[in-house]
Parts: C-alpha cells; structure tokens; sequence
C-alpha cells in the first residue's frame, strides 16, 4: 500500500514546508502538487523546487539541495493543444517526473479574464497523448464519485484505462460506506482514494455545493473527526489491496499526519 499527500504550492515557502512535514512520516511515498489556477506556481514548476531547483533553475540533477520527497505533479487536460507536442518532455526527463496526474481543469470563474489559453482538450486524449510522446511516463486519471452516477463514472475509468491510465487518485470520500460501493467495481485496479479533513462548515458547504459531496448524519467538522475517519480508509486500504490519498488544506499538517499515522 502507498500513501501520497498533496501539497498546493501557495509560494515556495509553504510548498517546501509542507514537503518537509511529509518526509517526517515514512509511512508517506511521494507528494502530489496541485496546478491551480488561483496561484501562479505551476505544479511541474514546484516539482522543480522540491527537487532542489529553486525558483531560477530548471531542476537538472546536480542541485546542491536535495530532492525532499518523490513527486507527481497534476496536468490540467485544457491547458494543453493537441495539436502542439507536449511541451515539458525534456524538462520532466530532466527531472526524473515519472508519474503524473490528469485532471479535466475547471476553466476561469464566468466574467474572469483568462490567465492562459484554454484549449478543448479532453482527459482521455490527453492521456492518449502523453503516453505517445512519454511512453515511460506512469499516467494516472482523476475519478471523481459525484460527478453524475456510479455506471457513467466506471465507464469513464474505463476509457481512461484504454487510453493508457494505469490508474486512478479519486476525489475526497467522507463517507465509507460510499467509498466501499465504488471500491467493490475496482477491486485489483491501482486506486488512491482520496481523503480531505474538514474543518468548518463553510469547507463542508464548499464541497456540498461546489462538488456535490455526501457526508454521513455523524459526521463532525472537528479534527477528531476527520482523524479517525482518515484511519479508517487507511485501514481498509490496507486490508483491501488500495493506496490512500490525503488532501489536508489549510491547518495543522502535523497534528493531522500524526493523528493519522500515530
């Protein structure tokens, strides 16, 4: 089993923090970062700085600084043109990107000026795509349970799979008796499953309204909570033959990791 934490690189500083933290927990792997349009570090960029590359260098092996953590950097399908080559390959096979993550990208807010081109990029070219261009290249899809119902989601999976996913980092789960459902039509497939502490009711009304999450009549937006919910899915990872996948944002990472992994 494997554990993978996001970090979102805000700025260098907490990018590198939040690294720091993870490697102080051997139970974690490697580290996923983000590409959000709120913030003008682009994820392969922060992939550069935790190898040691720093804000001017383009992470080539050699850096004086080491390397924290293996790292997987999230590639929004609509930032890319099919029709152009990739445009990172030199760089990711300087830096020894092996895996990546491909999500859809949500474009600009309505009436927001757009901070760079979008294109009509679809994940499962995309991901045809990369494939041609980096066969050695480990390509994982986003799986994302509430996006309309659970047949429509597994036949996505599917052409993500026959495009050349190997395998999939699902949107936060809060309730397992949900992530139990999906994980009986993915058993031997390579699933993280996603899991993000909740804090506040403001953080559940922005996954309830902005990404239709389901939470359980128990749930508690407390750490205590979030903690013993997050063992859980590690257990039954574990038991199951499934990678976990943890998304804390905003708060105490120690506290949380430790909680976890205690």
């Amino acid at each position: 089993m494997t554990v993978s934490l996001e970090v979102v690189p805000r700025n260098r500083e907490a990018l590198i923090s939040g690294a720091s933290a993870a490697g102080e927990f051997s139970a974690i792997g490697f580290i996923n970062v983000p590409d959000l349009l709120r913030f003008s570090i682009r994820s392969w960029e922060a992939c550069g700085m935790l190898a040691g590359a720093g804000h001017e260098g383009p992470g080539i092996p050699g850096s004086r600084e080491p390397a924290l953590m293996p790292h997987m950097p999230h590639l929004r399908a609509v930032d890319f043109d099919l029709d152009m080559p990739f445009p990172h390959i030199e760089y990711f096979r300087a830096l020894g990107i092996s895996r990546v993550l491909v999500i859809a990208g949500d474009p600009p807010a309505p009436g927001a000026p757009p901070v760079r081109p979008i294109y009509l990029t679809g994940t499962v070219p995309f991901i045809k795509k990369l494939k041609a261009e980096m066969p050695e290249l480990e390509v994982y899809a986003a799986f994302d349970p509430y996006r309309t119902n659970i047949r429509y989601e597994l036949d996505y999976l599917a052409a993500k799979v026959d495009a050349g996913a190997e395998g999939f980092f699902s949107q936060p789960f809060f309730d397992l008796r949900l992530l139990e459902i999906y994980a009986e039509y993915l058993t031997g497939k390579r699933v993280f499953w996603g899991v993000s502490p909740v804090l506040s009711p403001a953080n559940r009304n922005y996954w309830e309204s902005r990404n239709r999450a389901v939470f359980p009549k128990a749930f508690r937006a407390d750490l205590s909570w979030n903690v013993d919910f997050g063992r859980r899915v590690l257990e039954f990872c574990k038991t199951n033959g499934f990678n976990l996948y943890l998304m804390p944002i905003k708060m105490d990472l120690r506290a949380y990791l430790s909680g976890i992994f205690g």
